[in-house]
């Protein structure tokens, strides 16, 4: 049986980027993913898609931490909400729903991005379906990004608490 291409490796391969493409266990969450497919959640780049009114915007951020909503409404002066499931579906067509690729660029979407991966070495990210994800070096992960786009959006888990009550 021959594999289909997700969205990513498609995006990826008309644009002639250097990606490989890795297979690991059926998983549910970022963290999840890179525990199955042996990877630190450092280099697995998660996909977090908002809503201001008038568009979305793609958040680039290690999975080993959660987006702080305020820093990225402070950033751009919109305020935001998460998308829904279903503006997700219509918004990210070939992809299964919760497996969001980094690659706001290939659905026509703004991208901001956290400061922090720009020092990885290697990225990881969803291809688009809970099964396959994509890895490229962080060279040619950065250069899919617009440099003026990273900013402070995340933080590590463990000091969620205290960030949420600073503004």
């Amino acid at each position: 049986m021959a594999m289909t291409f997700l969205p990513a490796e498609s995006y990826l391969a008309e644009h002639q980027l250097k990606f490989d493409t890795l297979t690991h266990p059926q998983s549910a969450t970022s963290m999840q993913t890179a525990r199955l497919a042996h990877i630190s959640p450092a280099q697995m780049v998660k996909s977090v898609i908002l809503w201001n009114g008038d568009g979305y915007l793609m958040c680039l951020l290690p999975a080993s931490h959660v987006l702080v909503l305020s820093w990225v409404d402070r950033e751009t002066g919109h305020k935001h909400r998460l998308a829904t499931e279903e503006e997700l579906a219509k918004q990210l067509r070939g992809c299964e729903p919760g497996a969001v690729p980094a690659l706001g660029q290939a659905f026509d979407m703004r991208v901001l991005w956290d400061h922090c991966l720009k020092q990885l070495d290697d990225v990881y990210f969803e291809a688009g379906d809970h099964k396959r994800l994509i890895h490229m070096r962080g060279a040619e992960f950065m250069s899919l990004l617009d440099q003026e786009s990273a900013i402070s959006l995340s933080c590590s888990s463990d000091s969620m608490e205290y960030y949420q009550h600073i503004h």
